[in-house]
């Protein structure tokens, strides 16, 4: 006996699925990790800078240098400073010599004067009457800071009825030299923003900013501590620039403060 074929169509075979694109997610862009320093690169570097003549340390991001040279301060953070390239946070001069560097990379760049602090103006050394220092509350002793209108000095010389202010910068006309070590290059766009938001807000854990990025439009939750924050309106005012430098196809930023009712105290008749 016959076999009988069957009718029905014969399945075709199963096509392989094609592998799903990963979903974009809405708080951060993926990013090629970065290993050299580019023109653009957001880096956290520490450094120590000195003068070149005689070698005194002036500034540093290291606990232990600051107290080794003897310009520690209670109130300074001691931490690796974040760097944008490009953005003029540094001198011009010292963040060319960043460009190619590696993480973990030290180098010393000397920075001449017309690159720093520039060279000394004689006409900034000036002679101020010693009633006019009394007028700001200044005594006028030698070696002292003051601040005389919009200027800050240093008082070189008491003569008479007089003193000697030099208004310079006390670097102008020397050279610097700043030794650096390459802590981290930031490739990941949230990352970067996490970065700028504790730049501008130091004493707040930058966990406690809530951050999201939809339809070209950067959200930032600041927590309500933010408001006790002295001139607070500058910082989101810089938040809001560095946030858009980050994400280059961003239209807008949104700072959102979000005040929730307290709650009724045992006990109290409403």
């Amino acid at each position: 006996m016959s076999e009988k074929k069957s009718t029905k169509p014969k399945k075709k075979p199963a096509k392989k699925a094609a592998a799903k694109k990963p979903a974009k997610k809405t708080t951060k862009k993926t990013a090629k990790a970065e290993t050299v320093v580019g023109e653009r690169s957001l880096v956290y570097i520490d450094y120590s800078a000195t003068t070149k003549d005689d070698g005194v340390v002036f500034d540093t991001t290291m606990e232990a240098v600051a107290k080794d040279s003897g310009i520690f301060k209670e109130d300074d953070r001691y931490e690796p400073m974040l760097v944008a390239i490009g953005w003029n946070w540094l001198l011009g001069a010292l963040e060319e010599e960043l460009i190619g560097m590696k993480v973990g990379d030290f180098k010393t760049v000397g920075v001449p004067p017309e690159k720093g602090a520039g060279e000394r103006d004689p006409r900034k050394v000036k002679m101020i009457a010693k009633t006019k220092l009394a007028k700001h509350k200044t005594r006028p002793v030698k070696g002292a800071q003051i601040t005389f209108g919009n200027e800050r000095g240093v008082i070189t010389a008491v003569l008479g009825r007089q003193v000697r202010v030099d208004f310079n910068s006390p670097l102008a006309g020397r050279t610097l030299e700043f030794d650096v070590t390459l802590r981290g290059i930031i490739s990941d766009p949230e990352e970067k923003l996490r970065a700028v938001v504790k730049r501008r807000m130091p004493g707040i854990p930058d966990e406690d900013f809530k951050l999201t990025v939809a339809k070209k439009i950067i959200t930032i939750e600041m927590p309500k501590e933010t408001r006790y924050i002295q001139d607070v309106q500058y910082a989101e005012i810089g938040i809001a620039a560095d946030a858009l430098k980050v994400f280059d196809d961003a239209k807008e930023v949104k700072l959102v403060v979000t005040f929730d009712r307290p709650k009724p105290l045992e006990g109290n008749v409403t």
